[in-house]
């Protein structure tokens, strides 16, 4: 899938629509203290449309191949049928069926869905019926990969964008008040600053995360503002002279299938809902990979400067295996848009 990273086009619509800082709060939900879900990863849009898909040569003899090609566009889910599963928006495919075959492409979007076929006939042949072979009618529907240590592997490029909640309200501490984000900075969005977002709000970019899981280490790659973290799992403590810093520092271990992540360490530049925090921000992540395509994940939150108690985020990530991580450029110097968005 393409994507435009042009960071002044993100900032700018982040900040119209958004309250909060990165995008965090579309105006067609609630704040995420409602608790009210998020459906879909992207805004809502034109519904996907198959522009093309074709193959070449249409006939073919046995033994022989043909390549399919297609284009969809709107679409955040592509996949075919026949077992060749899910792919990018753009592309081709070299088949070479045993007899005559057609295959089915679909295109999910947010706002509607596409689908057509193409058949790649073989001289001398009859139609087959497609194949309802595991993971050919629902590529989506495959067993969860297993790691090396007998764990499920976490690995491979997801994205939440719009579709996380609150799960329980951020009850402030009397006379913590104070750290609740302004109207100004729910307008502008602190985002347009282009420094790191923090956890868990890096997670809930509208952008895709990249986990590369080895044994006794995870890493994390996101594509917003191109930051990383390093979580060892091999049980080794927080180190004791922690610098503060936007990502803070993290240590995981494994809770039977779940992977636990404790998140320390922050500075206090970032912000969580719709609240500044301060130096003794804490945050504890869940990453469960309930299905093939989904991972479930949660962060637990707090803050004693600033929450009455814990409170917790959460998200379904969706799995993308026809993405890759794209460059994401970001100054601190970009452009301030706070003229361009309250001029009246």
């Amino acid at each position: 899938m393409q994507r435009v990273n042009r960071f002044a086009i993100v900032a700018t619509l982040a900040a119209m629509i958004a309250p909060c800082a990165t995008a965090q709060q579309p105006a067609q939900n609630p704040p995420p203290e409602a608790g009210r879900p998020r459906f879909g990863g992207f805004p809502l849009g034109p519904p996907s449309k198959i522009l093309e898909l074709k193959a070449v040569p249409s006939t073919i003899g046995p033994g022989q191949s043909a390549t399919i090609y297609w284009h969809a566009v709107n679409a955040d889910d592509t996949y075919f049928d026949q077992c060749l599963g899910i792919v990018t928006t753009l592309g081709k495919i070299t088949v070479s069926p045993a007899a005559t075959s057609t295959y089915t492409f679909t295109a999910k979007g947010r706002a509607g869905n596409d689908t057509k076929s193409v058949t790649v006939n073989v001289v001398g042949t009859n139609p087959v019926p497609p194949s309802t072979g595991p993971g050919c009618v629902n590529p989506h529907d495959q067993p969860i990969p297993g790691a090396p240590d007998g764990r499920p592997d976490l690995s491979g490029v997801y994205i939440a964008g719009f579709n996380f909640a609150a799960r329980d309200a951020a009850i402030v501490k009397p006379g913590a008040e104070k750290y609740k984000l302004t109207e100004e900075e729910n307008q502008i969005g602190i985002g347009v600053s282009c420094v790191p977002p923090g956890v868990p709000t890096a997670t809930f970019e509208p952008y895709p995360l990249q986990i590369v899981q080895k044994p006794g280490l995870v890493v994390i790659l996101y594509e917003a503002y191109h930051v990383f973290r390093v979580i060892p799992t091999d049980g080794r403590p927080h180190p004791d002279d922690l610098d503060p810093t936007y990502m803070g520092n993290s240590v995981g271990h494994w809770e039977g299938d779940t992977l636990v992540v404790d998140v320390t360490g922050f500075n206090d530049q970032t912000v969580v809902g719709n609240y500044h925090h301060t130096t003794a921000y804490h945050v504890v992540e869940r990453y469960h990979r309930a299905s093939y395509d989904i991972l479930d994940y949660s962060a637990t939150i707090e803050d004693p400067n600033v929450f009455a108690q814990p409170w917790t985020q959460s998200a379904k990530l969706k799995l993308h295996p026809e993405w890759r991580i794209q460059e994401y450029v970001c100054e601190q110097n970009n452009k301030d848009y706070k003229e361009l968005l309250l001029k009246k």
